[in-house]
């Protein structure tokens, strides 16, 4: 089998999420698709909120005036800075599991694999944690842990989220690269904000790449794990037209704020 990867550009946060969301309805759209895996970066740094949650929760009321987009999955918030990003879309087909959590831990398996391919200690949460406390609902993505989240060296680094649609998957996911502690603790509350007691990153892991060099690596990971072929893939007019139609709804300030009531200074939370 077959899996387009597209090493996509930097990207403002709303095109991101538009991007994203413009695969997952494609293949969504077409069961016979061939599957996609993304990568990208942010630019410039910016706030994703988890697509139920309230826009001041965790946050603090006079934080600096960020660029923030709301994601298309569940969770926390997340700070995206210093990172790559990976994003991807499938069909139940396409997996050699199914259910949630089987899901979970196949994809999220190339990133385990990929650090422990580097001689780090890594596991998912289950297993170096047993007894954790697992799927607590937190403010801030890094500071709570679920069962596939991976652990290294006992502290959680990034952060992953799945949305379904009848047969189709979309999952993505924040690999931090260097954690602005400063800014997070500018963001967040001190009871939300994630620690460095718990919580790592690329860099503070001995590794000093770029994020296309930790792109390439995950990728040819991703297709060993799969067990799968790369197909170098750019988006054609198919997609160009849902990223047009979904970048409309990530640009709205309205699907920022919708339900999760007023918020103290609307420019903390507008589009860049």
């Amino acid at each position: 089998m077959k899996w387009r990867v597209w090493m996509a550009p930097p990207c403002l946060g709303d095109e991101a999420m538009a991007w994203d969301e413009a695969l997952f309805l494609s293949e969504a759209s077409r069961p016979e698709g061939t599957p996609v895996l993304r990568f990208y970066t942010w630019e410039p740094s910016t706030l994703s909120l988890g697509r139920f949650q309230n826009p001041e929760a965790g946050l603090k009321p006079n934080r600096p005036s960020v660029p923030v987009v709301r994601r298309t999955t569940g969770g926390g918030a997340i700070w995206h800075d210093r990172e790559l990003t990976y994003s991807l879309a499938c069909h139940q087909e396409h997996l050699a599991v199914s259910g949630v959590k089987a899901s979970f831990e196949l994809l999220c398996g190339f990133i385990l694999k990929t650090w422990q391919s580097w001689g780090w200690s890594a596991g998912f949460a289950r297993d170096t944690d047993p007894q954790g406390r697992w799927g607590e609902v937190t403010a801030a993505c890094f500071a709570g842990t679920e069962e596939y989240d991976i652990l290294v060296g006992g502290k959680k680094l990034g952060g992953n989220a799945q949305r379904r649609q009848g047969k189709a998957i979309f999952q993505h996911g924040s690999l931090p690269l260097d954690l602005n502690w400063d800014t997070l603790r500018q963001l967040f509350r001190p009871e939300d904000c994630p620690s460095p007691d718990h919580v790592t990153d690329l860099f503070q892991q001995g590794w000093q790449g770029t994020p296309r060099e930790l792109a390439d690596e995950l990728a040819k990971q991703f297709c060993s794990h799969m067990g799968v072929d790369a197909e170098v893939w750019e988006p054609g007019p198919t997609e160009q037209s849902l990223f047009e139609e979904s970048l409309k709804k990530y640009r709205d300030p309205e699907w920022t704020l919708r339900g999760y009531g007023a918020v103290r200074d609307f420019n903390h939370i507008a589009s860049p």
